[in-house]
């Protein structure tokens, strides 16, 4: 996974979602700069941290929504625990693998499975956002 990097067409415009994002972002660097360097004790570590963050950002995420009376939230949620499932799945994969192309490998899936909540998850409640008021359309 090559781009790593916050880019303005990532912002949803609700500050402690877009904070989230960019809190696991950073981890999702940190824990690639750990597998380049070779240091998997580190790398698992950061891998905790980042399902952890997930989570708890799904939950935040989720009670808004449920707050500003999201429609779709229910297939939210669903997507939600989809990805955490393939994200812990892979995590798992990755506390076995012993060959550093395969680690490698295993977050890019990790790293996939995260991005996609914001850009294809996310983007799909901004837009309800902006018709009901809560963000302002840029």
């Amino acid at each position: 996974m090559n781009n790593l990097e916050w880019h303005d067409f990532l912002e949803i415009g609700i500050n402690f979602i877009d904070d989230d994002h960019k809190k696991i972002l950073k981890i999702l660097q940190d824990t690639k700069y750990a597998i380049e360097s070779g240091k998997d004790n580190e790398c698992i570590i950061l891998l905790t941290s980042l399902l952890n963050e997930a989570r708890d950002h799904f939950s935040r995420e989720e009670a808004y929504l449920l707050k500003v009376k999201y429609p779709d939230l229910e297939i939210h949620k669903k997507y939600h625990k989809e990805l955490l499932i393939k994200a812990d799945t892979t995590k798992r994969i990755c506390e076995g693998i012993e060959t550093e192309h395969d680690l490698e490998e295993c977050f890019d899936g990790m790293a996939k499975f995260l991005i996609d909540d914001i850009l294809k998850g996310d983007i799909k409640f901004k837009s309800y956002l902006e018709y009901e008021g809560y963000i302002k359309i840029k």
